[in-house]
């Protein structure tokens, strides 16, 4: 008897293999034998709802091919949850998702990212008959631009000088710089040095932490005892101030806080706060540390959720495309890292991907750049081999 993958091969060679084909086999590659006797639950998110539903349809059949127990595309009842986002890079169509499980009605458990899911192929006839109309459809869009050489601890965004426009500050070991974002370029508005008491315990790794409040700019970096305050004048403040949390500090020569509001886990790597509109609290986020990260949220009298797979770094935000959390996450040893965007929503889904960042991924953020209104998400990029800093603003 023919195994089921096997007999699949073999029907697909007699057939024409076009692009949304190849982007169906290459990312049920990567997804491998997870899909085994699983029931999964398939989302394909894109501007174009037929090309979404085709490679949608395509991705079920290659997950029964594959040996899952059933498919479809509703997460009710489903164990594995395949999500996947389209988005046109320069003349490439991109495909960047997700193999995730999903806790158990009746036993519970954790969510938890099995398999990072990435393809591209060549914008081709077949793929240009799916688009309305020539060029790039509305989406996601992401920006580099440079802050040179600097060793980013953490970064915030906010009107610091009262114009309207917020202003990106990042913050080093020793000092405090201020960019205004004007198109592709960076340009430096002011730069404060840390000073001030040596810190009595350092911890294994730098850590900072830094945030815009009613025009004042507070950051500590974990060199010093003191942090700084920079509004109408400069004066030395207590504690780690974190995003909607308030001021917290480093367990003793490690590179975690302790809990610093009610409710956060007993340590975390960063934490940020979200008050959502209509929520009687705070929507509470953190990265616990382990050999990878988890996401932990909680919403308010909601239990936690945890998602295992994160990376260090974290933001919530309020952007037009609705509420939602991104993370840093690690790809593969040797990788740049990736920023995963996921909606607070039932399921924490992802609702977009970026790849390829270049380097690792030092802070997140959001805020204001160009006065419109709405939040953008912001990503400070290092490449130590290069030397250099890229701040990705994604909207």
């Amino acid at each position: 008897m023919i195994p089921r993958r096997a007999l699949w091969f073999l029907l697909c060679l007699g057939a024409a293999r076009g692009s949304v084909d190849g982007l169906a086999d290459a990312l049920a590659e990567r997804a491998g034998d997870r899909l085994r006797g699983a029931d999964v639950a398939v989302a394909v998110s894109a501007p174009w709802p037929k090309l979404a539903s085709d490679l949608g349809a395509l991705l079920m059949a290659r997950a029964r091919a594959a040996g899952a127990r059933s498919v479809s595309r509703e997460a009710a009842g489903a164990t594995r949850l395949l999500t996947v986002e389209l988005a046109l890079d320069g003349n490439k169509l991109r495909a960047s998702g997700a193999l995730s499980s999903l806790p158990s009605p009746l036993w519970g458990g954790e969510a938890e990212t099995l398999a990072h899911l990435w393809a591209e192929v060549p914008l081709d006839d077949e793929l240009k008959a799916y688009l309305p109309k020539p060029g790039p459809a509305a989406g996601w869009q992401a920006r580099a631009i440079s802050l040179g050489d600097l060793e980013v601890l953490a970064i915030a965004a906010g009107d610091t000088d009262g114009d309207g426009r917020a202003e990106v500050v990042a913050l080093t070991a020793r000092e405090l710089t201020a960019f205004r974002i004007d198109g592709e370029r960076a340009l430096e508005r002011w730069r404060v040095a840390l000073v001030g008491r040596p810190a009595a315990i350092r911890p294994r790794a730098e850590v900072g932490a830094v945030t815009v409040e009613n025009g004042a700019v507070l950051a500590r970096a974990s060199g010093f005892a003191d942090g700084v305050k920079r509004g109408r004048t400069v004066e030395a403040v207590r504690g780690f101030p974190l995003p909607g949390v308030g001021a917290c500090e480093l367990s003793p020569g490690v590179d975690w806080f302790t809990n610093c509001a009610a409710g956060l886990p007993e340590r975390f790597w960063t934490a940020a706060g979200l008050q959502r509109r209509g929520a009687k609290g705070p929507t509470l986020a953190a990265i616990e540390p382990g050999a990878t990260g988890t996401l932990w949220l909680r919403e308010p009298d909601g239990a936690p959720l945890e998602l295992k797979g994160a990376g260090a770094q974290l933001a919530l935000a309020s952007l037009e495309r609705g509420d939602v959390v991104a993370v840093s996450e690690p790809v593969q040893p040797g990788e740049s890292d990736a920023v995963v965007v996921r909606a607070l929503a039932p399921g924490l889904p992802v609702v977009h991907r970026l790849d390829r960042l270049g380097g690792s991924v030092r802070a997140l953020a959001a805020g204001d750049l160009d006065g419109d209104g709405t939040a953008e998400l912001l990503a400070a990029v290092r490449d130590d081999a290069a030397r250099k800093t890229t701040l990705w603003v994604l909207k």
